[in-house]
């Protein structure tokens, strides 16, 4: 079954009290990994000259193994979703933008074997979490006439010891998603400079 799920904002219900700090009327160029530690409430906003933001999760978790991200306290396409809602912001009168999520996937692979998520917890061997985020930007204006499009893709993955505890193995999930949201933050704001019309 399709795990569809769609929110929408509009540009004067959209939820700013959080990033009322952000100044800047301009995409501005800015460093998302420094030392690997994304950090999501430092960076600007992207103005995007739309009336509204849809947002689509159209990634269905597979709920087996290999994959974890169900199993997890937050998942990857949780975090994505948080990304747009926290950057993209829609300040046109007229037009619409709408973000799908196309894969947020999340893998637990042993690096000697094949193993279970459960194994994970056992201290057995090491063991590599991956995890893939792929997203797709549609831009709507002047009924449709004028349009752009966006395909972003990024992967991250962390080793796990096999020593690890499972506090430290969320610690280390958690590192990853960080990492991963970061990528797909920078690849997303070099593709959109080909949009400038877009731009606010």
């Amino acid at each position: 079954m399709e795990n569809k799920n769609i929110k929408v904002s509009s540009r004067r219900s959209f939820n700013i009290g959080i990033l009322s700090f952000f100044a800047s009327l301009g995409l501005k160029d800015k460093s998302v990994l420094a030392d690997n530690v994304f950090k999501l409430m430092d960076m600007e906003p992207i103005k995007i000259t739309v009336k509204s933001l849809k947002i689509q999760d159209l990634y269905a978790m597979p709920l087996v193994d290999p994959y974890v991200e169900h199993r997890m306290r937050r998942s990857p396409s949780d975090a994505l979703i948080g990304w747009a809602h926290t950057i993209l912001r829609p300040i046109g009168t007229e037009g619409t933008a709408i973000f799908k999520i196309l894969d947020a996937s999340a893998i637990v692979s042993n690096i000697n074997s094949d193993f279970t998520f459960l194994d994970l917890f056992k201290n057995k061997q090491s063991s590599k979490i991956t995890i893939k985020l792929s997203g797709k930007l549609e831009l709507f204006r002047d009924n449709n006439k004028e349009t752009g499009y966006l395909d972003i893709v990024a992967t991250s993955n962390k080793t796990a010891p096999e020593s690890a505890s499972i506090t430290q193995l969320e610690e280390i999930w958690d590192s990853n998603l960080n990492n991963v949201i970061g990528k797909f933050d920078k690849e997303f704001r070099n593709q959109i400079k080909v949009l400038p019309q877009f731009l606010g």
